[in-house]
């Protein structure tokens, strides 16, 4: 694959994220409306969880995963001066996502298939309690697997690309094949090449053959944690359609003692949050260490303790995942416990890359402000935000209180995955279009989208987290009444309707840029 097809693979992922980031948008502001308790002539309480269902898999994998599989496909062979290991499984992980997405959101649409995206057992297979018909578990369940599946092909080409096409030759005629090439990249990702030219007794510049960009040291830390994620989600998926095919075959129910409930909660949490680690904290990262120091033509600062920060991140990860235990009095407090030390080290790995990064802008000064440098600052202001709402709950006695309430879906999870993630992602289509398309994209009205998307983010966010401090449940509908909650969720709305219209900015600056029929002809067969 030359680079002309990579630039074509990139647009295609990442105008097919766009698409999925305005179906999450539009189902975000019909909910947010819903319980308000407007449109209940338009979908009834069955068809609200549904959607609620499928909201996250249309915004976590649809829109972020999307974005950054489009992304990495191009940056991690533009940034190693190589080719994708395979094409084939290039498209192979862009289709798989695409009919697994569809798959998801046709049966929570048409079946009402709503175990909302937590999926505690045996809530998603409980066809007598609930009333789903063990076809809909069946094709969620397939759904789901074939969206994982799509993500372990993209990390299997990832892990491919930097690895297996490299041989070198030394002068003493010895090849290094993917073995040594691991090798080099766990010692510069934990910076101890030069305690191993030490005791190797060499001087540091020969003990080296490859010098990792801190960006692929990052894609490569993200990739391991994601990979774990794909293949606990995955299995749950099969699981899913498991035990809808045997209630399809045999008529009977399945047994639910099968899967002790508080094992499966600890496994699915775990593996549900590396998602956070590795694609919200990492790959954001990994995209602030790469298109800082190019808009800036200036060396990342404290790049050795980077690399170190980012694998020490990656052992955090592996056993954060009780903080969201902590509200479960059958969990062990040991474990509840290490969910909180845990969770205050994610705050120093961020907080050490965040702060890399600033340095950095500091260092080049004076610094022209342009569009992508201006949407990673904006982010940073997001996750400084989200991040420091999830420290507070992750205290035991903080917990007990925000636990199922407004304040962690909106303060801690939609700001970071709004203003945090999602401006990071913006942030490098502004900087790459460039590069994509010989284009550049207005200023104006870049700062016009960064102004209504970062604004309305926050502000619908703390609107959430506000009616979370005085008990608003998450995940609940007020058919009664909202009450003392009705002025949060108007703002709330207000907040939606402010990205919303940010984004619409953003789509007129692409199409007057580039041209409707430009972006059509994308997805038409390339002479």
């Amino acid at each position: 694959m030359n680079e002309d097809e990579r630039k074509i693979l990139a647009l295609r992922f990442a105008l097919v994220a766009l698409l999925f980031f305005a179906l999450a948008g539009i189902e975000g502001i019909l909910m947010r409306l819903r319980i308000l308790n407007q449109l209940t002539a338009f979908f009834d309480e069955r068809h609200y969880y549904s959607m609620m269902t499928a909201h996250p898999f249309v915004g976590i994998y649809g829109w972020a995963y999307m974005a950054v599989m489009g992304a990495f496909y191009f940056l991690v062979p533009y940034v190693m001066k190589r080719d994708i290991y395979s094409k084939r499984a290039a498209y192979a992980s862009f289709w798989l996502m695409i009919i697994g997405i569809a798959i998801i959101w046709t049966t929570t649409f048409v079946t009402h298939y709503a175990p909302l995206y937590t999926l505690y057992w045996p809530i998603p297979i409980a066809i007598e309690l609930a009333g789903w018909h063990p076809a809909a578990i069946f094709s969620f369940g397939i759904g789901v697997t074939l969206v994982l599946a799509a993500v372990l092909v993209f990390f299997f080409n990832m892990f491919a690309t930097i690895f297996l096409p490299v041989r070198v030759e030394l002068n003493g005629g010895e090849r290094l094949g993917a073995g040594y090439v691991f090798k080099e990249l766990m010692l510069t990702a934990f910076n101890l090449d030069k305690l191993w030219a030490k005791v190797k007794g060499i001087p540091h510049y020969t003990a080296r053959v490859f010098n990792y960009p801190v960006f692929v040291v990052a894609v490569f830390r993200g990739c391991v944690d994601t990979t774990l994620n794909a293949f606990v989600i995955g299995g749950v998926g099969l699981l899913l359609a498991s035990f809808g095919l045997y209630h399809l075959i045999s008529g009977d129910s399945p047994g639910f003692a099968l899967i002790d409930p508080l094992v499966y909660k600890n496994v699915f949490w775990w593996g549900l949050d590396l998602i956070a680690d590795g694609n919200v904290l990492i790959f954001t990262a990994g995209t602030w260490y790469l298109v800082v120091p190019l808009l800036l033509n200036r060396r990342l600062y404290g790049e050795p303790v980077v690399r170190a920060v980012i694998l020490a991140d990656l052992v955090v990860s592996l056993f954060v995942w009780n903080h969201h235990m902590l509200a479960d009095t059958p969990q062990p407090l040991a474990l509840q416990i290490q969910g909180q030390l845990f969770t205050w080290g994610e705050l120093i790995t961020m907080g050490l890359t965040i702060f890399a990064v600033l340095a950095t802008i500091w260092h080049a000064r004076p610094v022209k402000y342009s569009a992508p440098l201006k949407f990673i600052l904006a982010s940073m202001t997001g996750y400084a935000i989200g991040g420091l709402a999830g420290i507070i709950q992750a205290n035991y006695a903080a917990n007990r209180y925000f636990h199922n309430t407004q304040w962690v879906i909106g303060i801690h999870g939609h700001i970071q995955l709004i203003v945090g993630l999602s401006l990071t992602i913006f942030a490098a289509i502004y900087a790459l279009f460039p590069l994509l398309t010989g284009k550049t994209l207005s200023e104006r009205l870049a700062d016009a989208h960064l102004l209504l998307m970062a604004v309305g983010g926050v502000v619908m966010g703390l609107a959430m987290g506000m009616a979370g401090t005085l008990g608003m449940l998450r995940r609940t509908l007020y058919p009664m009444g909202l009450g003392v909650y009705k002025p949060y969720m108007i703002v709330a709305v207000a907040g939606a309707l402010m990205m919303a219209t940010g984004f619409v900015v953003f789509l007129i600056n692409v199409i007057r840029t580039v041209g409707l029929s430009t972006l059509i002809k994308l997805f038409l067969p390339q002479r």
